[in-house]
């Protein structure tokens, strides 16, 4: 049997095997998942559907393969049933002729002795000896020839139609193995589909349950913010009234306030040198009971100290929750922030020096964009935040107009047009285009 239609019949035998195994490790979605597990079966769905793809590819290759193979043999088969044409025209010929000499001899019925000793002369005694023994020569050759002929026609007709009857059967099992791809492919690509659909509805479902986890803690935070600042008024108001004050507000404490005017988020061209013009606040200094009028009214200047690290800045944020919002850089402690004051005066309370601005607009290297940027771990995705990451909006990262900090447990706390607040770190006002350590 030709050699290739053994290998394309072992390849077509294992199909069914193949397409058994692959239908098995179909992924399903768990009940509940999370989008990101969603999301991780449709990649395993996505790159077994482009396995399908691959294989459907090779199947339909051998498929056509299969069929050149097939109509070569039929073209074969015709060629030679024109030579067995011929042949058998041959045949007939001899059997002709052969009936014709079987018919003279029983007509004349010539007894060859008789033949041999009616010679006239020795000579042709000789000649009579040898006609005769060429006639039974030629006939006897006639007769192989027949058979001959006869064995050769029978032998290249069999194997041409059992050469004929393989390639049909490989090509119906081929043809079925493509089928069957063919739908299993398309059966994986619905499911591929669902599954896309099903992370978008995951996302939203997630988006909405960060937004409310976001409120219950902007809501729970505000509370313990104005019961802390309703604790160190009552403590300031105790102390001084024991200490015989009747001075009004101390109305000294500077104000963090920066020259740029022209963006949401102050910015500084000095990426730690400003202090000498905006001073940070020290909460060591948070038990004198010292107040200042800034914004609606008299507010505490008392500022919890809680020590260093992301962590601490963190908490240093969520310390002024409810803190109003101010336009164009200002960052006061318990009287107003814009959004990069906020982060900037969080860090520096927590012992870190970092750029005033937010905007790449200061330079790569006094921007705190810049530094994120610069000091790795730069993320598009939300999910990727770590606790203490900051977070921009804007157009592009050369242009950016707000940013926040991620606090852990998808939240984020900002400086907003409704105060410095507790939200989600899909929070969708503009344009999210990354976010990383700024320390």
């Amino acid at each position: 049997m030709n050699q290739s239609l053994i290998k394309v019949g072992r390849t077509v035998a294992g199909v069914g095997l193949s397409l058994a195994l692959t239908l098995s490790t179909t992924p399903t979605v768990a009940y509940a998942a999370s989008s990101a597990e969603i999301q991780a079966q449709l990649d395993s769905a996505s790159a077994y559907l482009a396995d399908l793809a691959s294989q459907s590819s090779a199947k339909f290759s051998e498929l056509e393969d299969i069929q050149a193979d097939l109509q070569i043999t039929r073209d074969q088969i015709v060629s030679i049933e024109g030579e067995i044409q011929v042949k058998e025209g041959e045949l007939a010929a001899a059997r002709e002729v052969l009936s014709h000499s079987m018919a003279e001899n029983y007509k004349s019925r010539v007894d060859v002795v008789s033949f041999i000793l009616n010679s006239t002369s020795f000579d042709d005694m000789v000649s009579r000896v040898y006609y005769a023994n060429k006639v039974a020569a030629y006939e006897s050759d006639a007769i192989a020839t027949v058979r001959a002929i006869q064995e050769e026609l029978d032998s290249e007709h069999t194997e041409l139609e059992n050469k004929e009857t393989e390639q049909e059967d490989l090509l119906e099992q081929a043809e079925a193995s493509y089928a069957e791809l063919q739908d299993l492919q398309a059966s994986q690509q619905a499911y591929v589909n669902q599954l896309s659909v099903e992370v978008q509805e995951a996302l939203e479902a997630e988006r909405i349950a960060a937004e409310e986890e976001a409120r219950r803690q902007r809501e729970a935070a505000e509370a313990e913010a104005a019961r802390q600042r309703a604790e160190a008024e009552a403590a300031a108001a105790a102390q001084a009234e024991e200490s015989g004050e009747s001075e009004g507000p101390n109305t000294d404490i500077p104000s963090f306030e920066t020259t740029d005017d022209t963006d949401d988020d102050s910015s500084s061209s000095d990426s730690g040198s400003n202090t000498d013009d905006i001073p940070s606040y020290d909460s060591s200094d948070s038990g004198s009971g010292d107040s200042y009028s800034g914004g609606g009214g008299s507010t505490s200047s008392y500022v919890p100290d809680y020590g260093s690290g992301v962590w601490a800045a963190i908490d240093y944020a969520k310390s002024q929750l409810g803190v109003s919002y101010s336009w164009g850089g200002y960052a006061i402690a318990n009287q107003e922030f814009d959004c990069s004051g906020l982060v900037w005066w969080a860090y520096t309370q927590a012992g870190y020096s970092i750029p005033r601005g937010q905007r790449m607009a200061n330079g790569y290297y006094d921007s705190m964009i810049g530094w994120c940027l610069e000091r790795g771990g730069w993320t598009t995705n939300q999910a990727n935040l770590q606790p203490g990451d900051l977070m921009f909006w804007g157009s592009s990262v050369e242009s950016t107009g707000h940013v926040g900090m991620c606090i852990g447990g998808g939240m984020m706390i900002h400086s907003n047009y409704g105060g410095v607040e507790i939200d989600s770190v899909y929070y969708s006002s503009g344009n999210f285009v990354g976010g990383g350590p700024i320390v």
